[in-house]
């Protein structure tokens, strides 16, 4: 019997809280012989309720991660050198820069000798954080052990949070959150640098949108800001929707709240450090980086003026906002789209025409993927082609040092090509998907006896016509 057809799901809706993807995604059933299969017709699930959900999917999540430190268990064990680390693509910047930047004398990392004028200002804050509980100092392998462990602890917890947003912003289906906490993305990117505290950010912002509180979504975004640009576009999404839906107020105050919250970090900073804003100064006049599109010439030898690639990007940014604004449009097809699909098809823009795209950047994908009804197999498809740029990103970075065992200019141009196409394929999917399919609320049928003891019916049935009524706000 084909898993569309089963007996547990039939007539029930495909979206209880309690309905597991084992029963509904084959992917997943077949994944599941791992642990004895997929879940019996007279299996209770759901009995603790989107707690149990979110705790589950924390420990799933921290399990990943504790993967992510597997594969970067060589330089972990005989600290960040090159070019091993590329060898043993277990490259990470938080040891790297702390090693190499004032941060091994717990200064903050903007000035001095091996200053990192490229770190964003949240990250660097961060790293400063980490460098002021770590118990060693200097530029010793202890000292990288202690910053990488710490973060990778911290992390757990980001995971955590970014777990309860999206269960709290789909309650209908909240072991859609497993694209975040299982997928193996997580796994590879998530110790690379510290752009999950940017997601979980992101992600948080989204929920106390969603939950009608402006102001703390925009002090939220607007740290997400700090950590990658990448968030501006889900403010603009929010701008937009609300503005076609005449609740421009609320998403004004969401703008204002998140100028306060970079202010919040920004100002201090700067005061202390000027070169804290360093960052967004170098991203003018920049040759094409790594990951990107724009970088696919020069790797075959055709010379790009720097000037044209910091314009490509900028004219992708205002293309990405004006082409949110026309889909928006109530009269075109899919003029309906929430925060989510719209914010999906602006990032696939700026994506294309960025002059940089770093592997980590991969991990910024996950929300959407995790707010959408996408099934694992497209997120698989997606998350094999991004493994492939992350392998073939340090081997092109090592064939500096030996050009026998790197990776040319060459084979790493279609490793990038090949990763555009399945950000294009992916994000287009999100985009297009039924925008409510992952809020649907539940259905209030008698529960029969696949179903879990009634308080969880009636505490997830309250949750969920609480999502109906904002449903409109992501």
């Amino acid at each position: 019997m084909s898993l569309t057809s089963d007996p547990r799901t039939a007539g029930r809706g495909d979206d209880r809280p309690w309905q597991v993807p084992s029963w509904v995604d084959p992917v997943v059933a077949r994944a599941t012989g791992v642990i004895g299969g997929p879940l019996g017709r007279y299996a209770v699930v759901g009995g603790r309720g989107l707690a149990g959900v979110a705790a589950a999917l924390t420990l799933t999540g921290s399990l990943v991660l504790g993967l992510g430190v597997w594969q970067k268990g060589h330089c972990l064990m005989k600290g960040w050198s090159t070019p091993d680390q590329f060898w043993r693509a277990c490259y990470s910047d938080l040891p790297v820069v702390h090693v190499s930047s004032p941060l091994a004398e717990r200064s903050l990392p903007w000035a001095g000798e091996g200053a990192a004028t490229g770190t964003a200002p949240l990250p660097g804050a961060v790293m400063w954080l980490l460098a002021q509980v770590s118990p060693r100092a200097g530029d010793g392998l202890a000292a990288q052990q202690w910053v990488f462990t710490l973060w990778a602890l911290v992390s757990v917890v980001l995971v955590g949070l970014a777990v309860l947003a999206l269960v709290s912003l789909a309650p209908g289906r909240p072991w859609q959150a497993a694209h975040l906490a299982a997928s193996p993305v997580l796994a590879l990117l998530a110790l690379v640098s510290t752009d999950l505290l940017g997601v979980s950010l992101l992600l948080l912002g989204l929920w106390a949108w969603h939950r009608e509180r402006s102001w703390t979504a925009g002090v939220l975004l607007g740290l997400s800001c700090l950590v990658r640009p990448f968030p501006v576009l889900v403010l603009a999404a929010i701008v937009i929707v609300a503005w076609r839906r005449g609740r421009l107020l609320p998403a004004l105050q969401t703008v204002v709240g998140a100028v306060l919250g970079a202010l919040l970090v920004i100002l201090p900073l700067v005061t202390i450090q000027p070169e804290a804003l360093s960052a967004a100064q170098q991203w003018w006049g920049q040759p094409a980086g790594y990951g990107a599109l724009q970088m696919v010439p020069r790797l075959v030898g055709v010379t790009v003026p720097t000037v044209l690639t910091t314009a490509v990007a900028a004219t992708g940014w205002l293309l990405a906002l004006a082409l949110g604004v026309l889909l928006s449009a109530p009269g075109r097809p899919g003029g309906g789209r929430g925060v989510v699909q719209l914010s999906a098809l602006m990032l696939l823009v700026v994506a294309l025409t960025a002059s940089s795209l770093s592997v980590q950047s991969g991990l910024w994908v996950l929300p959407f993927l995790a707010l959408s009804a996408l099934p694992w197999s497209r997120h698989l498809l997606w998350a094999l082609a991004e493994s492939l740029v992350f392998l073939t990103t340090w081997l092109h970075i090592a064939f500096a040092s030996d050009p026998g065992r790197g990776l040319p200019g060459d084979a790493y141009a279609l490793a990038v090509v090949l990763r555009a196409v399945a950000w294009s394929w992916v994000l287009w999917e999100v985009a297009r998907v039924d925008r409510t399919a992952a809020q649907r609320p539940v259905p209030t049928a008698t529960p029969d006896r696949t179903a879990s003891p009634s308080r969880s019916a009636s505490t997830t049935g309250d949750t969920c016509s609480s999502t109906t009524s904002r449903s409109d706000r992501t």
